[in-house]
């Protein structure tokens, strides 16, 4: 009988013993299977810019490669269109401009259309027709790629959209000709640390600028390196924003480096940046305050001190 007891209550610790272990893994087998699930699409482009040199009146050709790194298949399509920026921090734009050359219409592809299963990747070859009498400089457009996805539960379509720009430029004679407008950084920061490099450019046609940015210590240990290639477009100011975002909460540094414009390559002045996080300067200025009542209060005594030993005399 006594066995017979044991063995009850063993299967009753069993039997609470999984129910524990069942309610405990429920929402995680749930929660996995709702991400399995989800299907994803996602839809890639290479290389990401082409640089043909084309006479006028001549043609150029070549490849992109769309790859689908998603999980299901999917419909795409390609299409050209112009390509432009705003503003000085480069926003794409893919709008004509009017009264301006529309070199999106230049691009001929040999497909237009098509279907991508998971892991493929399609080749997609083009040709570039320059009209003939076309004044020399650049011109730019971009090969857009884009899925084509049914609607949603909601009736809503989602399609992603990558891009090949084309930095194209007609031969012949143009003004090739950029410099560095300014670059700036401010002493006072808070982390992270701030730089602005501003490139114009006054030329006829665009030029790729190199930039190597270093923030070191004031022992000259380096802290951080950009090393990054911009391009900046004709009769366009292009801002080069260099941000530390790992720097300390208090520290004083110096940020210096090169940038190169056509013809030249410019050493960009050394500018002092001293960090000091907010809390940082909430206890300085505490300090400050301090320092500054117990002079106060100095001062204040010895005044009286004066005035008691002239009423003693």
């Amino acid at each position: 009988m006594m066995f017979v007891s044991i063995n009850k209550r063993n299967n009753k610790l069993l039997l609470v013993l999984l129910l524990s272990l069942f309610t405990l893994l429920t929402p995680l087998v749930f929660k996995a299977s709702a991400h399995a699930a989800a299907p994803t699409e996602v839809l890639t482009i290479t290389p990401v810019t082409a640089k043909p040199l084309i006479d006028p009146g001549g043609q150029s050709s070549g490849s992109f490669q769309l790859i689908n790194q998603g999980d299901i298949p999917y419909d795409f399509k390609i299409y050209a269109a112009p390509y432009s920026v705003k503003g000085e921090e480069y926003t794409p734009s893919f709008i004509p401009i009017p009264r301006k050359t529309n070199a999106s219409e230049w691009i001929h592809f040999d497909k237009t259309t098509g279907n991508i299963t998971p892991n493929e990747s399609v080749n997609i070859g083009y040709t570039v027709s320059v009209p003939a009498g076309t004044a020399p400089g650049g011109y730019y457009a971009v090969a857009l790629a884009q899925t084509q996805l049914p609607k949603n539960s909601q009736g809503i379509i989602v399609n992603e959209q990558v891009g090949e720009i084309f930095y194209i430029q007609v031969a012949g004679p143009v003004v090739t000709s950029g410099k560095v407008t300014s670059w700036s950084a401010d002493f006072w920061q808070k982390p992270p640390l701030n730089a602005t490099l501003r490139l114009e450019n006054d030329g006829g046609i665009h030029y790729f600028s190199n930039i190597n940015v270093v923030v070191s210590d004031i022992f000259g240990n380096s802290k951080f390196t950009l090393n990054t290639t911009k391009v900046v477009l004709p009769q366009t100011i292009r801002s080069v924003p260099v941000s530390w975002k790992a720097a300390p909460n208090f520290g004083l540094f110096k940020i210096s480096g090169t940038a190169t414009v056509p013809g030249s390559t410019v050493n960009l002045k050394t500018k002092y940046v001293f960090i000091a996080s907010q809390t940082i300067r909430n206890i300085i200025a505490l300090v400050i305050i301090g320092f500054a009542l117990i002079l106060v209060a100095n001062l204040f005594g010895h005044h009286k001190g004066n005035k008691k030993s002239h009423k003693n005399e």
